[in-house]
């Protein structure tokens, strides 16, 4: 049996302007995200608190197109963004556990958001509207939470390297005037 010889795969690093106009997408689109989340709960609790029909049913209306025609982008070009941040620049996919941390958050609100929303989707676009309920409430809620999390990993970036960021640093060769 022959060894086989692996050469580590080499990823193309951004331009500094190419990274600054996807960092500062990823931002506007994460805060979007995170604010259109917010709106959604205020709504929710809204539609839950008012004893008018009327009230209830534009607070459907109103949650239906902001989830399907508003949400729905913002959430994409968030998750993209982010994954050409993390493949394209120094940061890595794989090199920080705050990174990984921030891609697992996004996966389980993206898969939970769209188990909420596909259900409906049939009768949000014929025009009824998003159901108001308990339920939606607690799930928006609790998504409203993990992306406040998503935002305080982005700023405190816990946890330090992780092995394969730890061998890919010590891989590294040292920076002329550094010593290894």
């Amino acid at each position: 049996m022959t060894a086989v010889e692996v050469k580590a795969l080499t990823i193309p690093r951004l331009s500094r302007r190419v990274r600054a106009v996807v960092l500062t997408v990823h931002i506007v689109m994460s805060v979007g995200w995170l604010g259109l989340d917010g709106a959604l709960v205020a709504l929710e609790v809204t539609g839950l608190s008012t004893v008018h029909p009327a009230v209830r049913t534009g607070i459907a209306a109103a949650t239906g197109v902001i989830a399907c025609w508003v949400l729905v982008p913002v959430v994409f070009f968030a998750l993209v963004s982010g994954l050409v941040l993390a493949l394209f620049t120094s940061w890595g996919l794989v090199r920080y556990w705050w990174v990984l941390a921030k891609c697992g958050l996004a996966a389980v609100l993206t898969v939970t958001g769209l188990l909420f929303l596909l259900p409906a989707l049939p009768q949000i676009l014929g025009g009824g509207g998003a159901p108001v309920g308990m339920p939606t409430l607690i799930g928006r809620s609790g998504a409203l939470v993990l992306l406040l999390s998503a935002t305080g990993l982005s700023v405190v970036k816990p946890w330090g390297k992780t092995p394969h960021g730890r061998e890919v640093l010590r891989k590294r060769p040292p920076r002329p005037g550094q010593q290894k």
